[in-house]
């Protein structure tokens, strides 16, 4: 009675559980490098292998071949390949760091969310352990995915109110019946979850 990454729509990355539903479109492998950081582009080739990469090692080892040989004067073959070696290296590396920091700023547009979506981590679902454990090691995917979703929406909506209970200067007006509502449609939408996977109930207000 548990999945854990041997689940066929499952994988780990960054120590969480992750599922993939199958209406994403997306296989497991790709969803897991993309949120790994290794993710394909469109095309199929690696996202690390593009033009800032190819631009940043060509700089990087022409300049330091540059150096090695008109600024510190080596001659010998190997010498100079193994500084035109690191020069790319450290050129490609830099390249990288900097493509990701433009995309990390960078806001999208309004046509740009399937480039996100392709660029970006794709869709995947985490699957809280408590529920990975409880869970039947025949669940499907989706199934996975609706418990965890269920139970996710349930521990916010929880939080919420206990919240907003521990502030002594609470409007009564102030969004409380709001976050009340949601806990009580969070919470009938997780019972069913607790009760086939044997966790807590979720308590009454």
């Amino acid at each position: 009675m548990s999945v854990g990454p041997s689940h066929p729509r499952c994988f780990v990355v960054g120590g969480a559980l992750w599922v993939v539903p199958s209406g994403t479109g997306h296989d497991v492998d790709a969803t897991r490098r993309s949120r790994a950081g290794t993710g394909l582009a469109a095309d199929g080739r690696s996202s690390l292998v593009d033009a800032w990469t190819l631009t940043g090692g060509v700089t990087g080892g022409f300049f330091m071949g540059t150096v090695a040989g008109a600024v510190w004067h080596v001659r010998g073959l190997v010498d100079l390949v193994a500084f035109v070696i690191s020069g790319a290296a450290v050129g490609a590396v830099l390249a990288i760091g900097t493509k990701r920091l433009f995309a990390d700023f960078s806001e999208p547009g309004p046509g740009d969310a399937q480039s996100v979506a392709t660029d970006r981590d794709l869709p995947a679902v985490r699957v809280p352990w408590d529920v990975a454990n409880a869970a039947p090691n025949d669940a499907s995917g989706d199934e996975l995915a609706l418990w965890s979703l269920r139970a996710e929406r349930w521990r916010l909506a929880r939080a919420a109110v206990e919240a907003r209970a521990l502030r002594v200067d609470a409007d009564p007006d102030d969004g409380g019946a709001e976050a009340e509502t949601e806990y009580r449609g969070a919470a009938a939408d997780y019972e069913p979850v607790a009760r086939l996977l044997g966790l807590p109930l979720p308590l009454p207000l």
